[in-house]
């Protein structure tokens, strides 16, 4: 028998160490191919972050756990260039929110399909939604109903379209509500009192639509307020509304508003300077829960305001009173706050902070306030100086059963405070104002509970015991491991 080295036990013992090393490397890439695999598809990973940007919200799923119909949603790109792509930055948010969802409801199913390979697929889309789609276009399909979102509607931006913010659970189960057709809790807009219900109104019809509320208009003078009604908005009456010179009860308006409120229903009323003195018998509907109008009389600022005739108004947000636990969330997740334009404002005067009503239960407060530096001007002369209340809110308290039950009355000086200027753009927090007051709007699940994500704060949030305990895992849990591999090895090879 041949001796030398390839006979010897170094090389026959070297060669099996090298084997085993190659084979352990092996099944160590091998495994972690397949744990990514796994971890892709059954959505394997925690979420450290502060914000839960990536966890679906307990709110998103106790809004859509009644909804047993078929829902689809379309991406029109593929899976990998979703999560890595061009625009996976901002595309994978929305694809792992529809992932999640998927997962959590067996009625949801999520398809990418690449709209440049598929064209034919997505023809039934376009000719159904009657709008472009484009790679980045997420689809929502239940039925015959469609709706199609642009990525972009995901997303929160400021003024300089720098995304700040992440809205894509409340999106697409605002999607889903529409596409599905569930029983949605009913917003009124009045009519026939010359209010704002044309193109003015639009942003705001929206607004409420995107926060699951079926829309709907409402002639109190010949019609009554359903039991599911949850809001009434008063928009820019110029006339007043009918009270006790009413021919007959079905006829009177206040009274109905009175028992839409005594039943814990919520209204809004966004009037303008130029209108407050005709509406008398709204007028003292208000003064009941402590809040008047100043007619003919409005706010100027011109060390803070937006226009140059100082009458948009940027608001002061209060603290720690009621009207601040509106936009609590707002001021307390961003370091420099959106602005909040109120134009053409009338001051809404607070008659009591405290113990009005029959029961004695009624608080009021402002939501917004003008800076100390405005003026109130009436025929373009001044007749005042300070702050002054732009927007305010009442409540009114009960205990049923041991149980609290709330009523809202919301007033705003500034028919434009609505006006699609302000809502639809993302430099300004309107529209922030009014999702937020709708938490407010009494026992249902809204979409405005789903609250939007801040990437401000998705830094990872573990304390410091946390921290110490992954690195000692990380440090010397592996390395030992290896070690006593190499133990192992050593040991027979000195023992053989």
């Amino acid at each position: 028998m041949k001796s030398g080295f390839y006979s010897s036990k170094r090389f026959r013992y070297g060669s099996a160490a090298t084997v085993f090393t190659c084979a352990f490397i092996a099944v160590v890439v091998i495994f972690n191919i397949i744990f990514t695999a796994l971890a892709t598809r059954y959505l394997w990973y925690i979420d450290m972050t502060k914000e839960s940007v990536f966890t679906l919200s307990d709110a998103a799923k106790e809004i859509l756990s009644d909804i047993d119909a078929e829902i689809n949603i379309y991406f029109c790109s593929e899976p990998d260039n979703l999560m890595n792509g061009t625009n996976g930055t901002w595309a994978k948010y929305v694809y792992n929110t529809a992932r999640q969802l998927e997962a959590e409801f067996p009625n949801i199913h999520v398809t990418c399909k690449d709209i440049v390979k598929n064209r034919a697929f997505f023809e039934r889309f376009r000719s159904t939604a009657a709008t472009n789609i484009y790679t980045t276009s997420v689809i929502l399909e239940s039925g015959t109903e469609v709706r199609v979102f642009a990525l972009q509607a995901f997303f929160v931006q400021n003024e300089d379209e720098t995304i700040w913010a992440y809205q894509g659970e409340k999106k697409l189960i605002s999607g889903i509500l529409q596409v599905t057709s569930a029983e949605l809790p009913i917003v009124y807009f009045t009519s026939e009192h010359g209010e704002n219900l044309g193109s003015g109104a639009a942003a705001l019809v929206t607004l409420f639509g995107d926060n699951g509320f079926d829309v709907r208009s409402i002639n109190l003078a010949k019609e009554e307020i359903d039991e599911d009604a949850r809001i009434i908005i008063v928009n820019d009456p110029v006339y007043d509304f009918i009270g006790t010179e009413a021919d007959d009860e079905s006829s009177n308006e206040i009274a109905k508003l009175d028992r839409f409120l005594d039943r814990f229903g919520c209204l809004y009323v966004f009037t303008s300077p130029d209108h407050a003195a005709r509406l008398n018998n709204l007028s003292e509907l208000l003064e009941e829960w402590g809040i008047a109008f100043t007619p003919d009389t409005y706010v100027v600022d011109a060390d803070h305001a937006i226009s140059t005739d100082g009458l948009s108004v940027v608001a002061q947000y209060d603290k720690e009173t009621l009207g601040s636990s509106i936009y609590k969330d707002l001021t307390d997740n961003l370091d420099t706050l959106p602005k909040t334009i109120s134009r053409y404002t009338m001051p809404i005067e607070i008659l009591w902070e405290e113990g009005g009503g029959l029961s004695g239960s009624r608080m009021v407060s402002p939501v917004i306030t003008s800076y100390d530096t405005s003026r109130a001007m009436r025929n373009n002369e001044t007749v005042g100086r300070g702050s002054y209340n732009l927007m305010t809110i009442s409540r009114e308290t009960r205990i049923i059963n041991n149980e609290y039950y709330y009523t809202y009355v919301i007033v705003s000086g500034s028919a434009n405070f609505a006006n699609s200027n302000y809502l639809l753009s993302n430099a300004y927090a309107n529209a922030d104002i009014i999702s937020a007051a709708m938490k407010a709007t009494g026992r249902d699940k809204i979409l405005a509970d789903i609250e939007f994500k801040v990437f401000d704060k998705t830094k990872l949030d573990i304390t410091t015991a946390q921290s110490n305990h992954w690195s000692v895992a990380l440090v010397t849990v592996l390395p030992a491991a290896a070690a006593v591999v190499g133990l192992v090895i050593w040991v027979r090879r000195k023992n053989s």
